[in-house]
């Protein structure tokens, strides 16, 4: 089982086409756990979603709120894949067999954004791990731990906790760089 945690904010024109890339290009089994803050309730009846319309604090700690509730949910296994990915963010292409090989060799697959003054911690547009991962490094998106920028500066994002645990921690990750040189 995959689940699929993201955040979705004032705005719902992102959400039915991150559904349906996501439906052409995962093969599993799959749910989504879902902020819709300042969203209307349109989605109900639509159980591909777990969701949530309530104000729940910035957007990292959205984040860490959903992953705590796959983990409240019934049947879920320490070998489920847990993917973080942003309300606007979507496959392109299948990606079942990149995740599940590559989450062989590393417990921690996500964008790194060194184009974005040299961000160099995981980054929740698009972040694959398992459950049993999660929870046993008590992943945490918070800002917090910092580092140092392109120009010298110390700065924190959005994951800069997760970071932290995984430089403390001496877990190597895989970083998906991006490739896209036209556009930035």
């Amino acid at each position: 089982m995959i689940h699929i945690i993201t955040v979705h904010f004032e705005d719902d024109s992102w959400i039915n086409i991150q559904k349906n890339f996501f439906e052409d290009n995962f093969s599993g089994e799959y749910k989504f756990y879902v902020s819709l803050e300042g969203i209307a309730p349109s989605y109900e009846h639509d159980s591909y979603f777990y969701k949530t319309y309530e104000t729940l604090g910035r957007h990292h700690t959205k984040l860490n709120i959903l992953a705590d509730l796959v983990f409240m949910s019934e049947g879920v296994k320490d070998e489920d894949i847990l993917i973080f990915v942003d309300g606007d963010a979507f496959p392109i292409k299948p990606i079942d067999v990149f995740i599940t090989e590559n989450l062989k060799k590393y417990p921690l697959i996500a964008v790194q954004r060194l184009e974005n003054n040299g961000d160099c911690q995981p980054h929740p547009c698009f972040t694959a791990t398992t459950v049993g991962f999660w929870k046993k490094i008590k992943g945490d998106w918070n800002k917090g731990y910092s580092w140092k920028n392109n120009e010298g500066q110390s700065t924190t994002d959005t994951g800069g906790n997760l970071l932290g645990i995984l430089e403390k921690e001496k877990i190597k990750w895989l970083p998906i760089l991006r490739s896209n040189k036209v556009n930035l």
